[in-house]
């Protein structure tokens, strides 16, 4: 009797595990993130990446032009933890990167061979670093990588550190940078005509300052400026950069670019 008893606890608990793999197999696969940047060069291309609730993400690329069109896309695992995705031991695929930053409704791809930043347009997480660009939307924030952004600080190795704003620090920055414009108003166009890309640093003193380039707004421009650093010579008062300290509540290193 007893040894029925056993026998019958067995099979239960075997059943009882069968059912519960069989409730993770058949579990929904969620799409939890969507970042699309759609490009508009001659003809429609985009950049799309979508993580799941399984932890696997797919990212495709689709691009277009007169003669040629690529669809290419990249399966693989990665994990989830704060408001950052960290990539299997073969990185992401398509740029090489550790590590991706979910940040001010994009994400980041961090430590890659480039840079990349996609646009969320979906996200069922909640996210600790969201500033709020509805009174700024001509503004772009970038987060600060070493060996790609020294070159817009004097190549000070080491010394500086990624940082981030706050809400309060957005409204603080724009401040200064309308007093920047007013006070070199003979100068610059007006500063609704510019669109600014920004870069976010502690210096080695611990203030935080803000790189800040402003390009005059064009329809080239006007639809990527969010996705990547412009590289621009020239442009005369079109192509204009600044430093400013939030610590200090300062600018500096105000530059005009020559004309071509």
């Amino acid at each position: 009797m007893k040894t029925n008893f056993v026998l019958s606890f067995v099979i239960l608990a075997l059943n009882v595990q069968c059912q519960n793999e069989n409730s993770k197999k058949s579990a929904p696969k969620i799409e939890k993130i969507r970042a699309i940047n759609n490009y508009n060069f001659i003809q429609n291309s985009s950049f799309k990446f979508q993580f799941f609730s399984d932890s696997s993400y797919v990212f495709t690329i689709d691009e277009k032009d007169l003669n040629h069109e690529k669809l290419e896309k990249f399966n693989d695992y990665c994990y989830k933890k704060n408001d950052t995705i960290y990539f299997s031991q073969t990185r992401f695929r398509y740029n090489g990167s550790t590590k991706a930053v979910i940040k001010n409704n994009f994400i980041e791809f961090i430590d890659g061979n480039f840079p990349l930043k996609i646009e969320i347009k979906k996200n069922l997480y909640y996210t600790k670093n969201q500033l709020d660009l509805k009174n700024y939307n001509d503004y772009a924030f970038f987060s600060f990588e070493e060996k790609f952004h020294k070159r817009y600080f004097q190549n000070q190795p080491g010394k500086l550190k990624a940082s981030d704003l706050n809400q309060n620090e957005l409204v603080e920055l724009d401040k200064i940078l309308r007093k920047c414009f007013s006070k070199n108003n003979t100068k610059l166009r007006k500063i609704d005509q510019y669109l600014k890309q920004c870069i976010v640093v502690a210096n080695e003193k611990q203030e935080k300052e803000v790189l800040i380039n402003c390009y005059c707004k064009d329809s080239d421009i006007n639809g990527s400026y969010k996705y990547n650093l412009i590289d621009m010579s020239d442009g005369g008062n079109c192509n204009i950069g600044l430093k400013i300290n939030l610590t200090t509540h300062n600018y500096s290193d105000l530059n005009i670019s020559g004309s071509a």
